[in-house]
């Protein structure tokens, strides 16, 4: 029978709060692991390869390239990552960059852009692939897409690759291998290393060319592991650091997200607030900006009709061609921009009529610009600036016209003219521009139409006294010889003074003999040979292979 404690007495105590267990540490994913491990080696090519020796213009471009689409490719399948459908577009442009950059070598206007237009690639890349875009695809909030690419993703998880690592050890660290283990791994590896050196002492001493092998691999060795290159080494690792970790942070951030950061939902819920231009405002300001134009095309088209029974005399081109091209293209990134704020804050579309007539004068804008730009490379031939100006006037034209369209039948105009924008500028890159330019206004000048070079064209082009085509970079030294062939077929050379041929070419020279001066301008693996007479006027020029650096 049980007992029933009386009132007062002694009862048991009650634990006040249950054990907790310590949290055993979770491996991170394998993906995110292998990430880890490969952007240390990325980082550091991106760095030692391309930033610090070669500019990004060497064939380690596309080899990085390569790289990167694989290891992002991999690690959003293994996470089951669906992709966007334009992500093979982005993926085939920067690819052709990576390969068109270091085949054409430097090319003075686009460069710059190239470089521009090779991170953006990479950048759009990771989050088609991923997901990440604001809109599920490129469109009117590309913007948006930029920001999230190039600053909240990457930054936003700029320490998460260490975080990760610290991770992964830890977990390694609490599964211990056996000592045994341990000390048959050293003892392997000691036993295989001492053999293998006395065996490569024994063999060297039986053969010389076995020996020069391995003198060579020493010396390898000790300018791999020497101070110099241990110090070079080190400030790159160190340099690749914050590269490697913005790297992890943009692909691994991008993954670890179900969702954009920003999606389009939420940033036009956001956007309700700010929509504050009325109606009337933004129907009179367009209505008066098209009285504008109005007026202007009328003006030009009376000049015209002036004009046209006389004919346009030279200068009269000349000033058509000069006068307003710029301030055109300014206009129609003005009428853009106007677009953009009645789209995004304005709290009523414009009225159809009134877009469509807004558009046509873009369209309108655009065909002057393009009829002036003509005008003008028939005038005074090509030039680096006038062929890129022309290709963003192209790009423009199409903006327009997809926009006039857009007034009237639904089409994504705004991932139309960003995918052409895109395509067509990887095409002009593949292009080697300069070499296309030099040659037209050789031949203009061989066929007499301009009495003159345009020498400034030629320098801009990379045909300059001070590169040392020994060390350039790129196809400099092929690029300059291929110039000098063409000038020397046009006659160029023929009674020029020394002082303009030293504008493009390195000639020192020393007078040889008393009939005459003989002066050379090294080009690389050949050598530009010139022959002056006493007023120093060329009368003689060919090019020579150079022999014994000679």
């Amino acid at each position: 029978m049980t007992e029933i404690p009386k009132e007062g007495a002694g009862r048991p105590l009650y634990e006040s709060a249950p054990k907790i267990t310590p949290a055993t540490p979770v491996l991170p994913a394998a993906p995110y692991l292998w990430a880890v491990a490969a952007s240390y080696p990325l980082a550091w090519l991106y760095v030692k390869k391309l930033l610090v020796v070669n500019m990004f213009a060497s064939l380690w471009l596309p080899v990085f390239a390569v790289l990167f689409l694989a290891g992002v490719e991999g690690m959003a399948r293994a996470l089951h990552r669906k992709a966007a459908g334009e992500t093979p577009l982005w993926a085939g442009c920067w690819l052709a960059l990576s390969c068109a950059m270091p085949v054409l070598g430097y090319q003075n206007t686009l460069s710059d852009w190239q470089l521009l237009a090779w991170h953006l690639l990479a950048v759009w890349f990771v989050l088609a692939r991923c997901g990440m875009l604001a809109q599920g695809y490129t469109g009117s909030l590309f913007f948006l897409d930029a920001l999230t690419g190039l600053i909240v993703l990457p930054f936003g998880g700029f320490f998460r690759r260490i975080g990760t690592l610290w991770e992964g050890l830890r977990v390694l660290g609490r599964q211990r291998l056996p000592l045994r283990r341990a000390g048959v791994a050293l003892g392997t590896a000691l036993v295989t290393v001492l053999l293998c050196g006395t065996a490569w002492n024994l063999l060297s001493a039986a053969d010389a060319n076995f020996a020069a092998v391995g003198g060579r691999v020493q010396r390898w060795l000790a300018d791999l592991l020497g101070y110099d290159a241990l110090m070079e080494n080190t400030i790159v690792f160190l340099l690749s650091l914050p590269v490697g970790a913005w790297l992890y942070g943009l692909v691994a951030g991008a993954l670890r997200r179900q969702t954009p950061p920003c999606p389009q939902e939420r940033f036009f819920q956001g956007l309700e607030p700010l929509r504050l231009l009325p109606a009337l405002t933004a129907n009179v300001a367009v209505g008066a900006l098209c009285a504008v134009y109005g007026l202007f095309f009328a003006l030009q088209a009376l000049e015209w009709l002036a004009a046209a029974p006389l004919g346009l005399t030279a200068p009269q081109a000349s000033a058509f061609a000069v006068d307003g091209f710029w301030e055109l293209m300014r206009i129609l990134l003005l009428d853009f921009c106007v677009l953009a704020a009645v789209r995004f804050f304005g709290r009523q579309p414009l009225p159809r009529a009134l877009a469509a007539l807004f558009c046509l004068f873009g369209v309108g804008f655009a065909a002057l610009a393009g009829a002036k730009l003509a005008v003008y490379i028939r005038l005074y031939a090509f030039t680096p600036r006038r062929v890129v100006a022309g290709w963003f006037l192209c790009v423009l034209a199409l903006w327009a016209v997809l926009v006039l369209v857009r007034v009237f039948r639904v089409i994504p105009a705004v991932r139309i003219g960003l995918a052409a924008l895109a395509v067509s500028f990887v095409l002009l890159s593949c292009v080697d521009l300069e070499s296309r330019i030099v040659r037209a206004n050789i031949n203009r000048y061989g066929a007499g139409v301009d009495a003159e070079l345009d020498l400034d064209v030629l320098r801009d082009c990379g045909l300059n006294p001070w590169y040392r085509y020994e060390s350039y970079q790129g196809d400099g030294s092929g690029k300059v010889v291929r110039y000098t062939g063409w000038l020397l077929d046009s006659g160029w050379f023929e009674g020029r003074s020394a002082a303009e041929i030293a504008e493009l070419y390195d000639i020192p020279g020393e007078a040889l003999g008393s009939f005459g001066y003989e002066q050379q301008a090294r080009l690389g693996e050949s050598v530009l040979r010139l022959t002056f007479d006493k007023d120093y006027r060329c009368t003689q020029a060919f090019l020579t292979a150079a022999q014994n650096g000679v």
